[in-house]
Formats: structure tokens, C-alpha cells, sequence
């Protein structure tokens, strides 16, 4: 696997670790919203719960890995944006970065609280900060909020690439593609 940048495309890695951020990103959202579908206290909204706390560990977890690839030099946008779209650029890519790093936080922020302990198999996160059920509603509140905030992000990070490649014509979405889906 290529874990550097090349002038014109980014590494195979960091490929890779963008498109499963995506689907974690989505499974995310997809295990908060099914899971107000069960009854409360149900196995399958607390398997769901389970579940959302995973994927929101493993972007935590992953999140630090994708901005060590980004450490290096970036691939450069064949034919070059302008200097307010690359401000633009650079200011979404911080802003969900801070996203991806700020979810995970508030979850486990809202379970310690909360007094609940996150279970990952035999493994227990430490908890926070001790119960406080103001603190818990605080940080319920701040996690949705950002959670329907993110949902605008996401969708305007996934816009701004297609309009890139189909109507500005320029790399910027093909420099992130898997060889495999490059001419498509």
C-alpha cells in the first residue's frame, strides 16, 4: 500500500482510510436514527446504542490517522481553484475534521454522564467525568445538534466534489478515487 502522497493524486492509504471514515460516518448516523425506531429499552435499540458507540470510537480512533497522512504534501488540483475556493476548501476539510473529532467526544462525554459504561467486548472506556444527569442532558443536546449540523457537512463535502468533477472539470474528486472507479 502507498502511504505517501504523489504530486497528483493522494496516497493509497489515505484513500482507503477516507472512503471507510465515509461508511463509518454513515453507519454512524444510520445506528442513531434506526435505533429511535425500537422502543426504549429494547435489545435492539441497545445493540444499535452499542453499535453507534463502536463506529463513533472507531472515527475517533481513525480520525488521528487520517491527519497524520494528511501531514505531507497535497496533491495538487489539475487545473489549480482559485484562492477563495481553496480558502473554502481548506476551511470545510478543518471544520469536519474538528467534526470528527468533536462527535466522538461528546458521546462519550453523554454516556459518562450519563453513568454508563461503554463496553467494547472485555474492554471498558474510562469514564469522563462522574454522573451528573445535567451535564448528560447538556451533552445529549450539544451531540444532536452537532449530529443534524454534521449532516449539512457531509452532504456539502459530497456536492462540492461532484460539482468538481462535473461541472468545474477539474481532479480534486479524481485525485481521491480507487484506481478501480477512476474512469468510470
Amino acid at each position: 500500500m502507498n502511504w505517501k502522497n504523489s504530486p497528483h493524486r493522494y496516497s493509497s492509504a489515505s484513500i482507503v482510510l477516507h472512503w471507510i471514515m465515509a461508511a463509518l460516518v454513515i453507519g454512524a448516523y444510520a445506528t442513531a436514527e434506526l435505533r429511535e425506531t425500537f422502543a426504549d429499552g429494547s435489545t435492539q435499540q441497545s445493540l444499535l446504542a452499542s453499535a453507534h458507540a463502536l463506529i463513533g470510537l472507531a472515527v475517533f480512533v481513525l480520525v488521528f490517522a487520517r491527519l497524520a497522512l494528511r501531514s505531507g504534501p497535497k496533491p495538487s488540483i489539475t487545473p489549480a481553484p482559485s484562492r477563495v475556493q481553496a480558502g473554502l476548501a481548506t476551511a470545510m476539510h478543518v471544520t469536519l475534521y474538528a467534526f470528527m473529532i468533536a462527535m466522538p467526544l461528546l458521546g462519550w462525554l453523554l454516556v459518562s454522564a450519563d453513568g454508563t459504561a461503554v463496553q467494547l467486548g472485555g474492554f471498558q472506556l474510562p469514564a469522563l467525568v462522574s454522573p451528573d444527569h445535567r451535564l448528560a442532558e447538556m451533552a445529549e443536546e450539544i451531540h444532536e445538534t452537532v449530529g443534524t449540523i454534521g449532516y449539512g457537512l457531509v452532504g456539502a463535502h459530497a456536492l462540492a466534489a461532484l460539482l468538481h468533477h462535473y461541472l468545474v472539470r477539474d481532479d480534486t474528486l479524481a485525485r481521491m478515487l480507487p484506481r478501480a472507479w477512476r474512469h468510470r
